[in-house]
């Protein structure tokens, strides 16, 4: 079941989350993001979308994005959120290992059939 931890990259290279666990429940916080345009540098980039205002001033890197997610069996994490600063949306998430080096992450309104999913490689260490 700790399959999931570790440093992924997106298949876009544009997203790099460090997946960690606490007690029963797996985690992922942005360690590395690409900037387009690079400014302002990807350390200035802040949270202004939250929905919850006294937290618009933390920085995106280091956030915890990816939260509560719970192993279901069979290379599958269910009932967890993922967070996205761009538009200040919590979504449900789930997470499924394809190989030892590749797992999908889908954030999704409601049911599983209607959301989206991002891929990610594992960073060798």
């Amino acid at each position: 079941e700790d399959f999931l931890l570790g440093r992924w990259i997106s298949t876009g290279d544009d997203l790099e989350i460090e997946v960690y666990k606490i007690h029963q429940e797996y985690f992922g916080k942005v360690v590395w993001f690409a900037c387009n345009p690079p400014k302002p540098p990807m350390e200035d980039y802040l949270d202004e979308h939250n929905p919850n205002e006294t937290l618009r001033g933390q920085h995106w890197l280091g956030m915890t994005t990816l939260t509560h997610l719970k192993y279901s069996g069979h290379n599958k994490w269910d009932d967890g959120e993922v967070y996205d600063p761009n538009s200040g949306h919590t979504f449900r998430a789930s997470a499924k290992l394809l190989t030892i080096n590749s797992v999908s992450v889908r954030g999704y309104w409601g049911i599983e059939l209607f959301g989206k999913s991002l891929m990610f490689t594992r960073i060798k260490s």
